[in-house]
């Protein structure tokens, strides 16, 4: 199933109310839910019904995971970016199979069709997203055809937090945005925030998950059907 290569994006690879963000900066750890939504029908498109519809952003420490799962369960991805280890993770499961992806702290994992972003142009527009103030970040990268259009904001203190994506050059954590995959066009919105404390095991890598390589985990991905 070719288009199961879109949950893999999903890790890391997203003004009338009152803002939080005059809340006094210090090191973040809490939990961000994104809500997933698709342009593509269920209709045009079975695929789209199972995929996820909402993606889970915890960090702690400038430690970072994203995960998002698939329907029922059959398939999950998480990303783990462990400062205090030095080690960056993508762990798959598709059915049984659970594998574990290592990769530098400079690199683009394979589950992106495009590398880093070639200009950001930063635009004098503001947004309250889940109560936080976020600037508007056009992003121009060589591979796309058109910008994509960001929201982030500054007031959540984490470091890189967009570490390992086409999107690293941006600091601040993003709270909106879209990216394509295989024709399929998902839009992340966060739909709350919540600055309460995480479970230090959520950067650490289960001892079922194997190491494997990009080969390994591409042919498991795209002869899942």
């Amino acid at each position: 199933m070719k288009h199961t290569t879109l949950i893999l994006i999903i890790l890391h690879l997203f003004i009338s109310c009152s803002s939080k963000s005059d809340k006094i900066k210090t090191d973040a750890e809490g939990t961000i839910t994104y809500k997933v939504c698709y342009e593509t029908s269920e209709d045009s498109n079975p695929i789209v019904a199972l995929l996820p519809t909402q993606v889970e952003y915890k960090f702690k420490n400038n430690n970072i995971s994203i995960l998002s799962e698939g329907y029922l369960g059959f398939f999950s991805t998480k990303f783990i970016s462990n400062i205090d280890e030095s080690t960056n993770s993508l762990l798959f499961k598709i059915l049984n199979n659970k594998m574990n992806y290592e990769f530098g702290n400079n690199e683009i994992p394979f589950i992106y069709n495009h590398k880093l972003a070639t200009k950001i142009k930063y635009l004098k527009t503001d947004k309250v997203i889940a109560g936080y103030k976020c600037k508007l970040a056009r992003v121009f990268i060589e591979e796309i055809p058109k910008p994509i259009d960001v929201y982030y904001t500054e007031d959540i203190c984490l470091e890189n937090p967009n570490r390992n994506t086409p999107f690293g050059k941006i600091n601040g954590v993003l709270l909106e945005f879209e990216t394509t995959l295989n024709e399929i066009t998902a839009k992340f919105s966060a739909q709350n925030i919540s600055m309460t404390p995480v479970s230090k095991d959520e950067f650490l890598v289960p001892s079922d998950y194997v190491k494997s390589d990009a080969k390994t985990i591409l042919k498991y991905v795209l002869s899942f059907k």
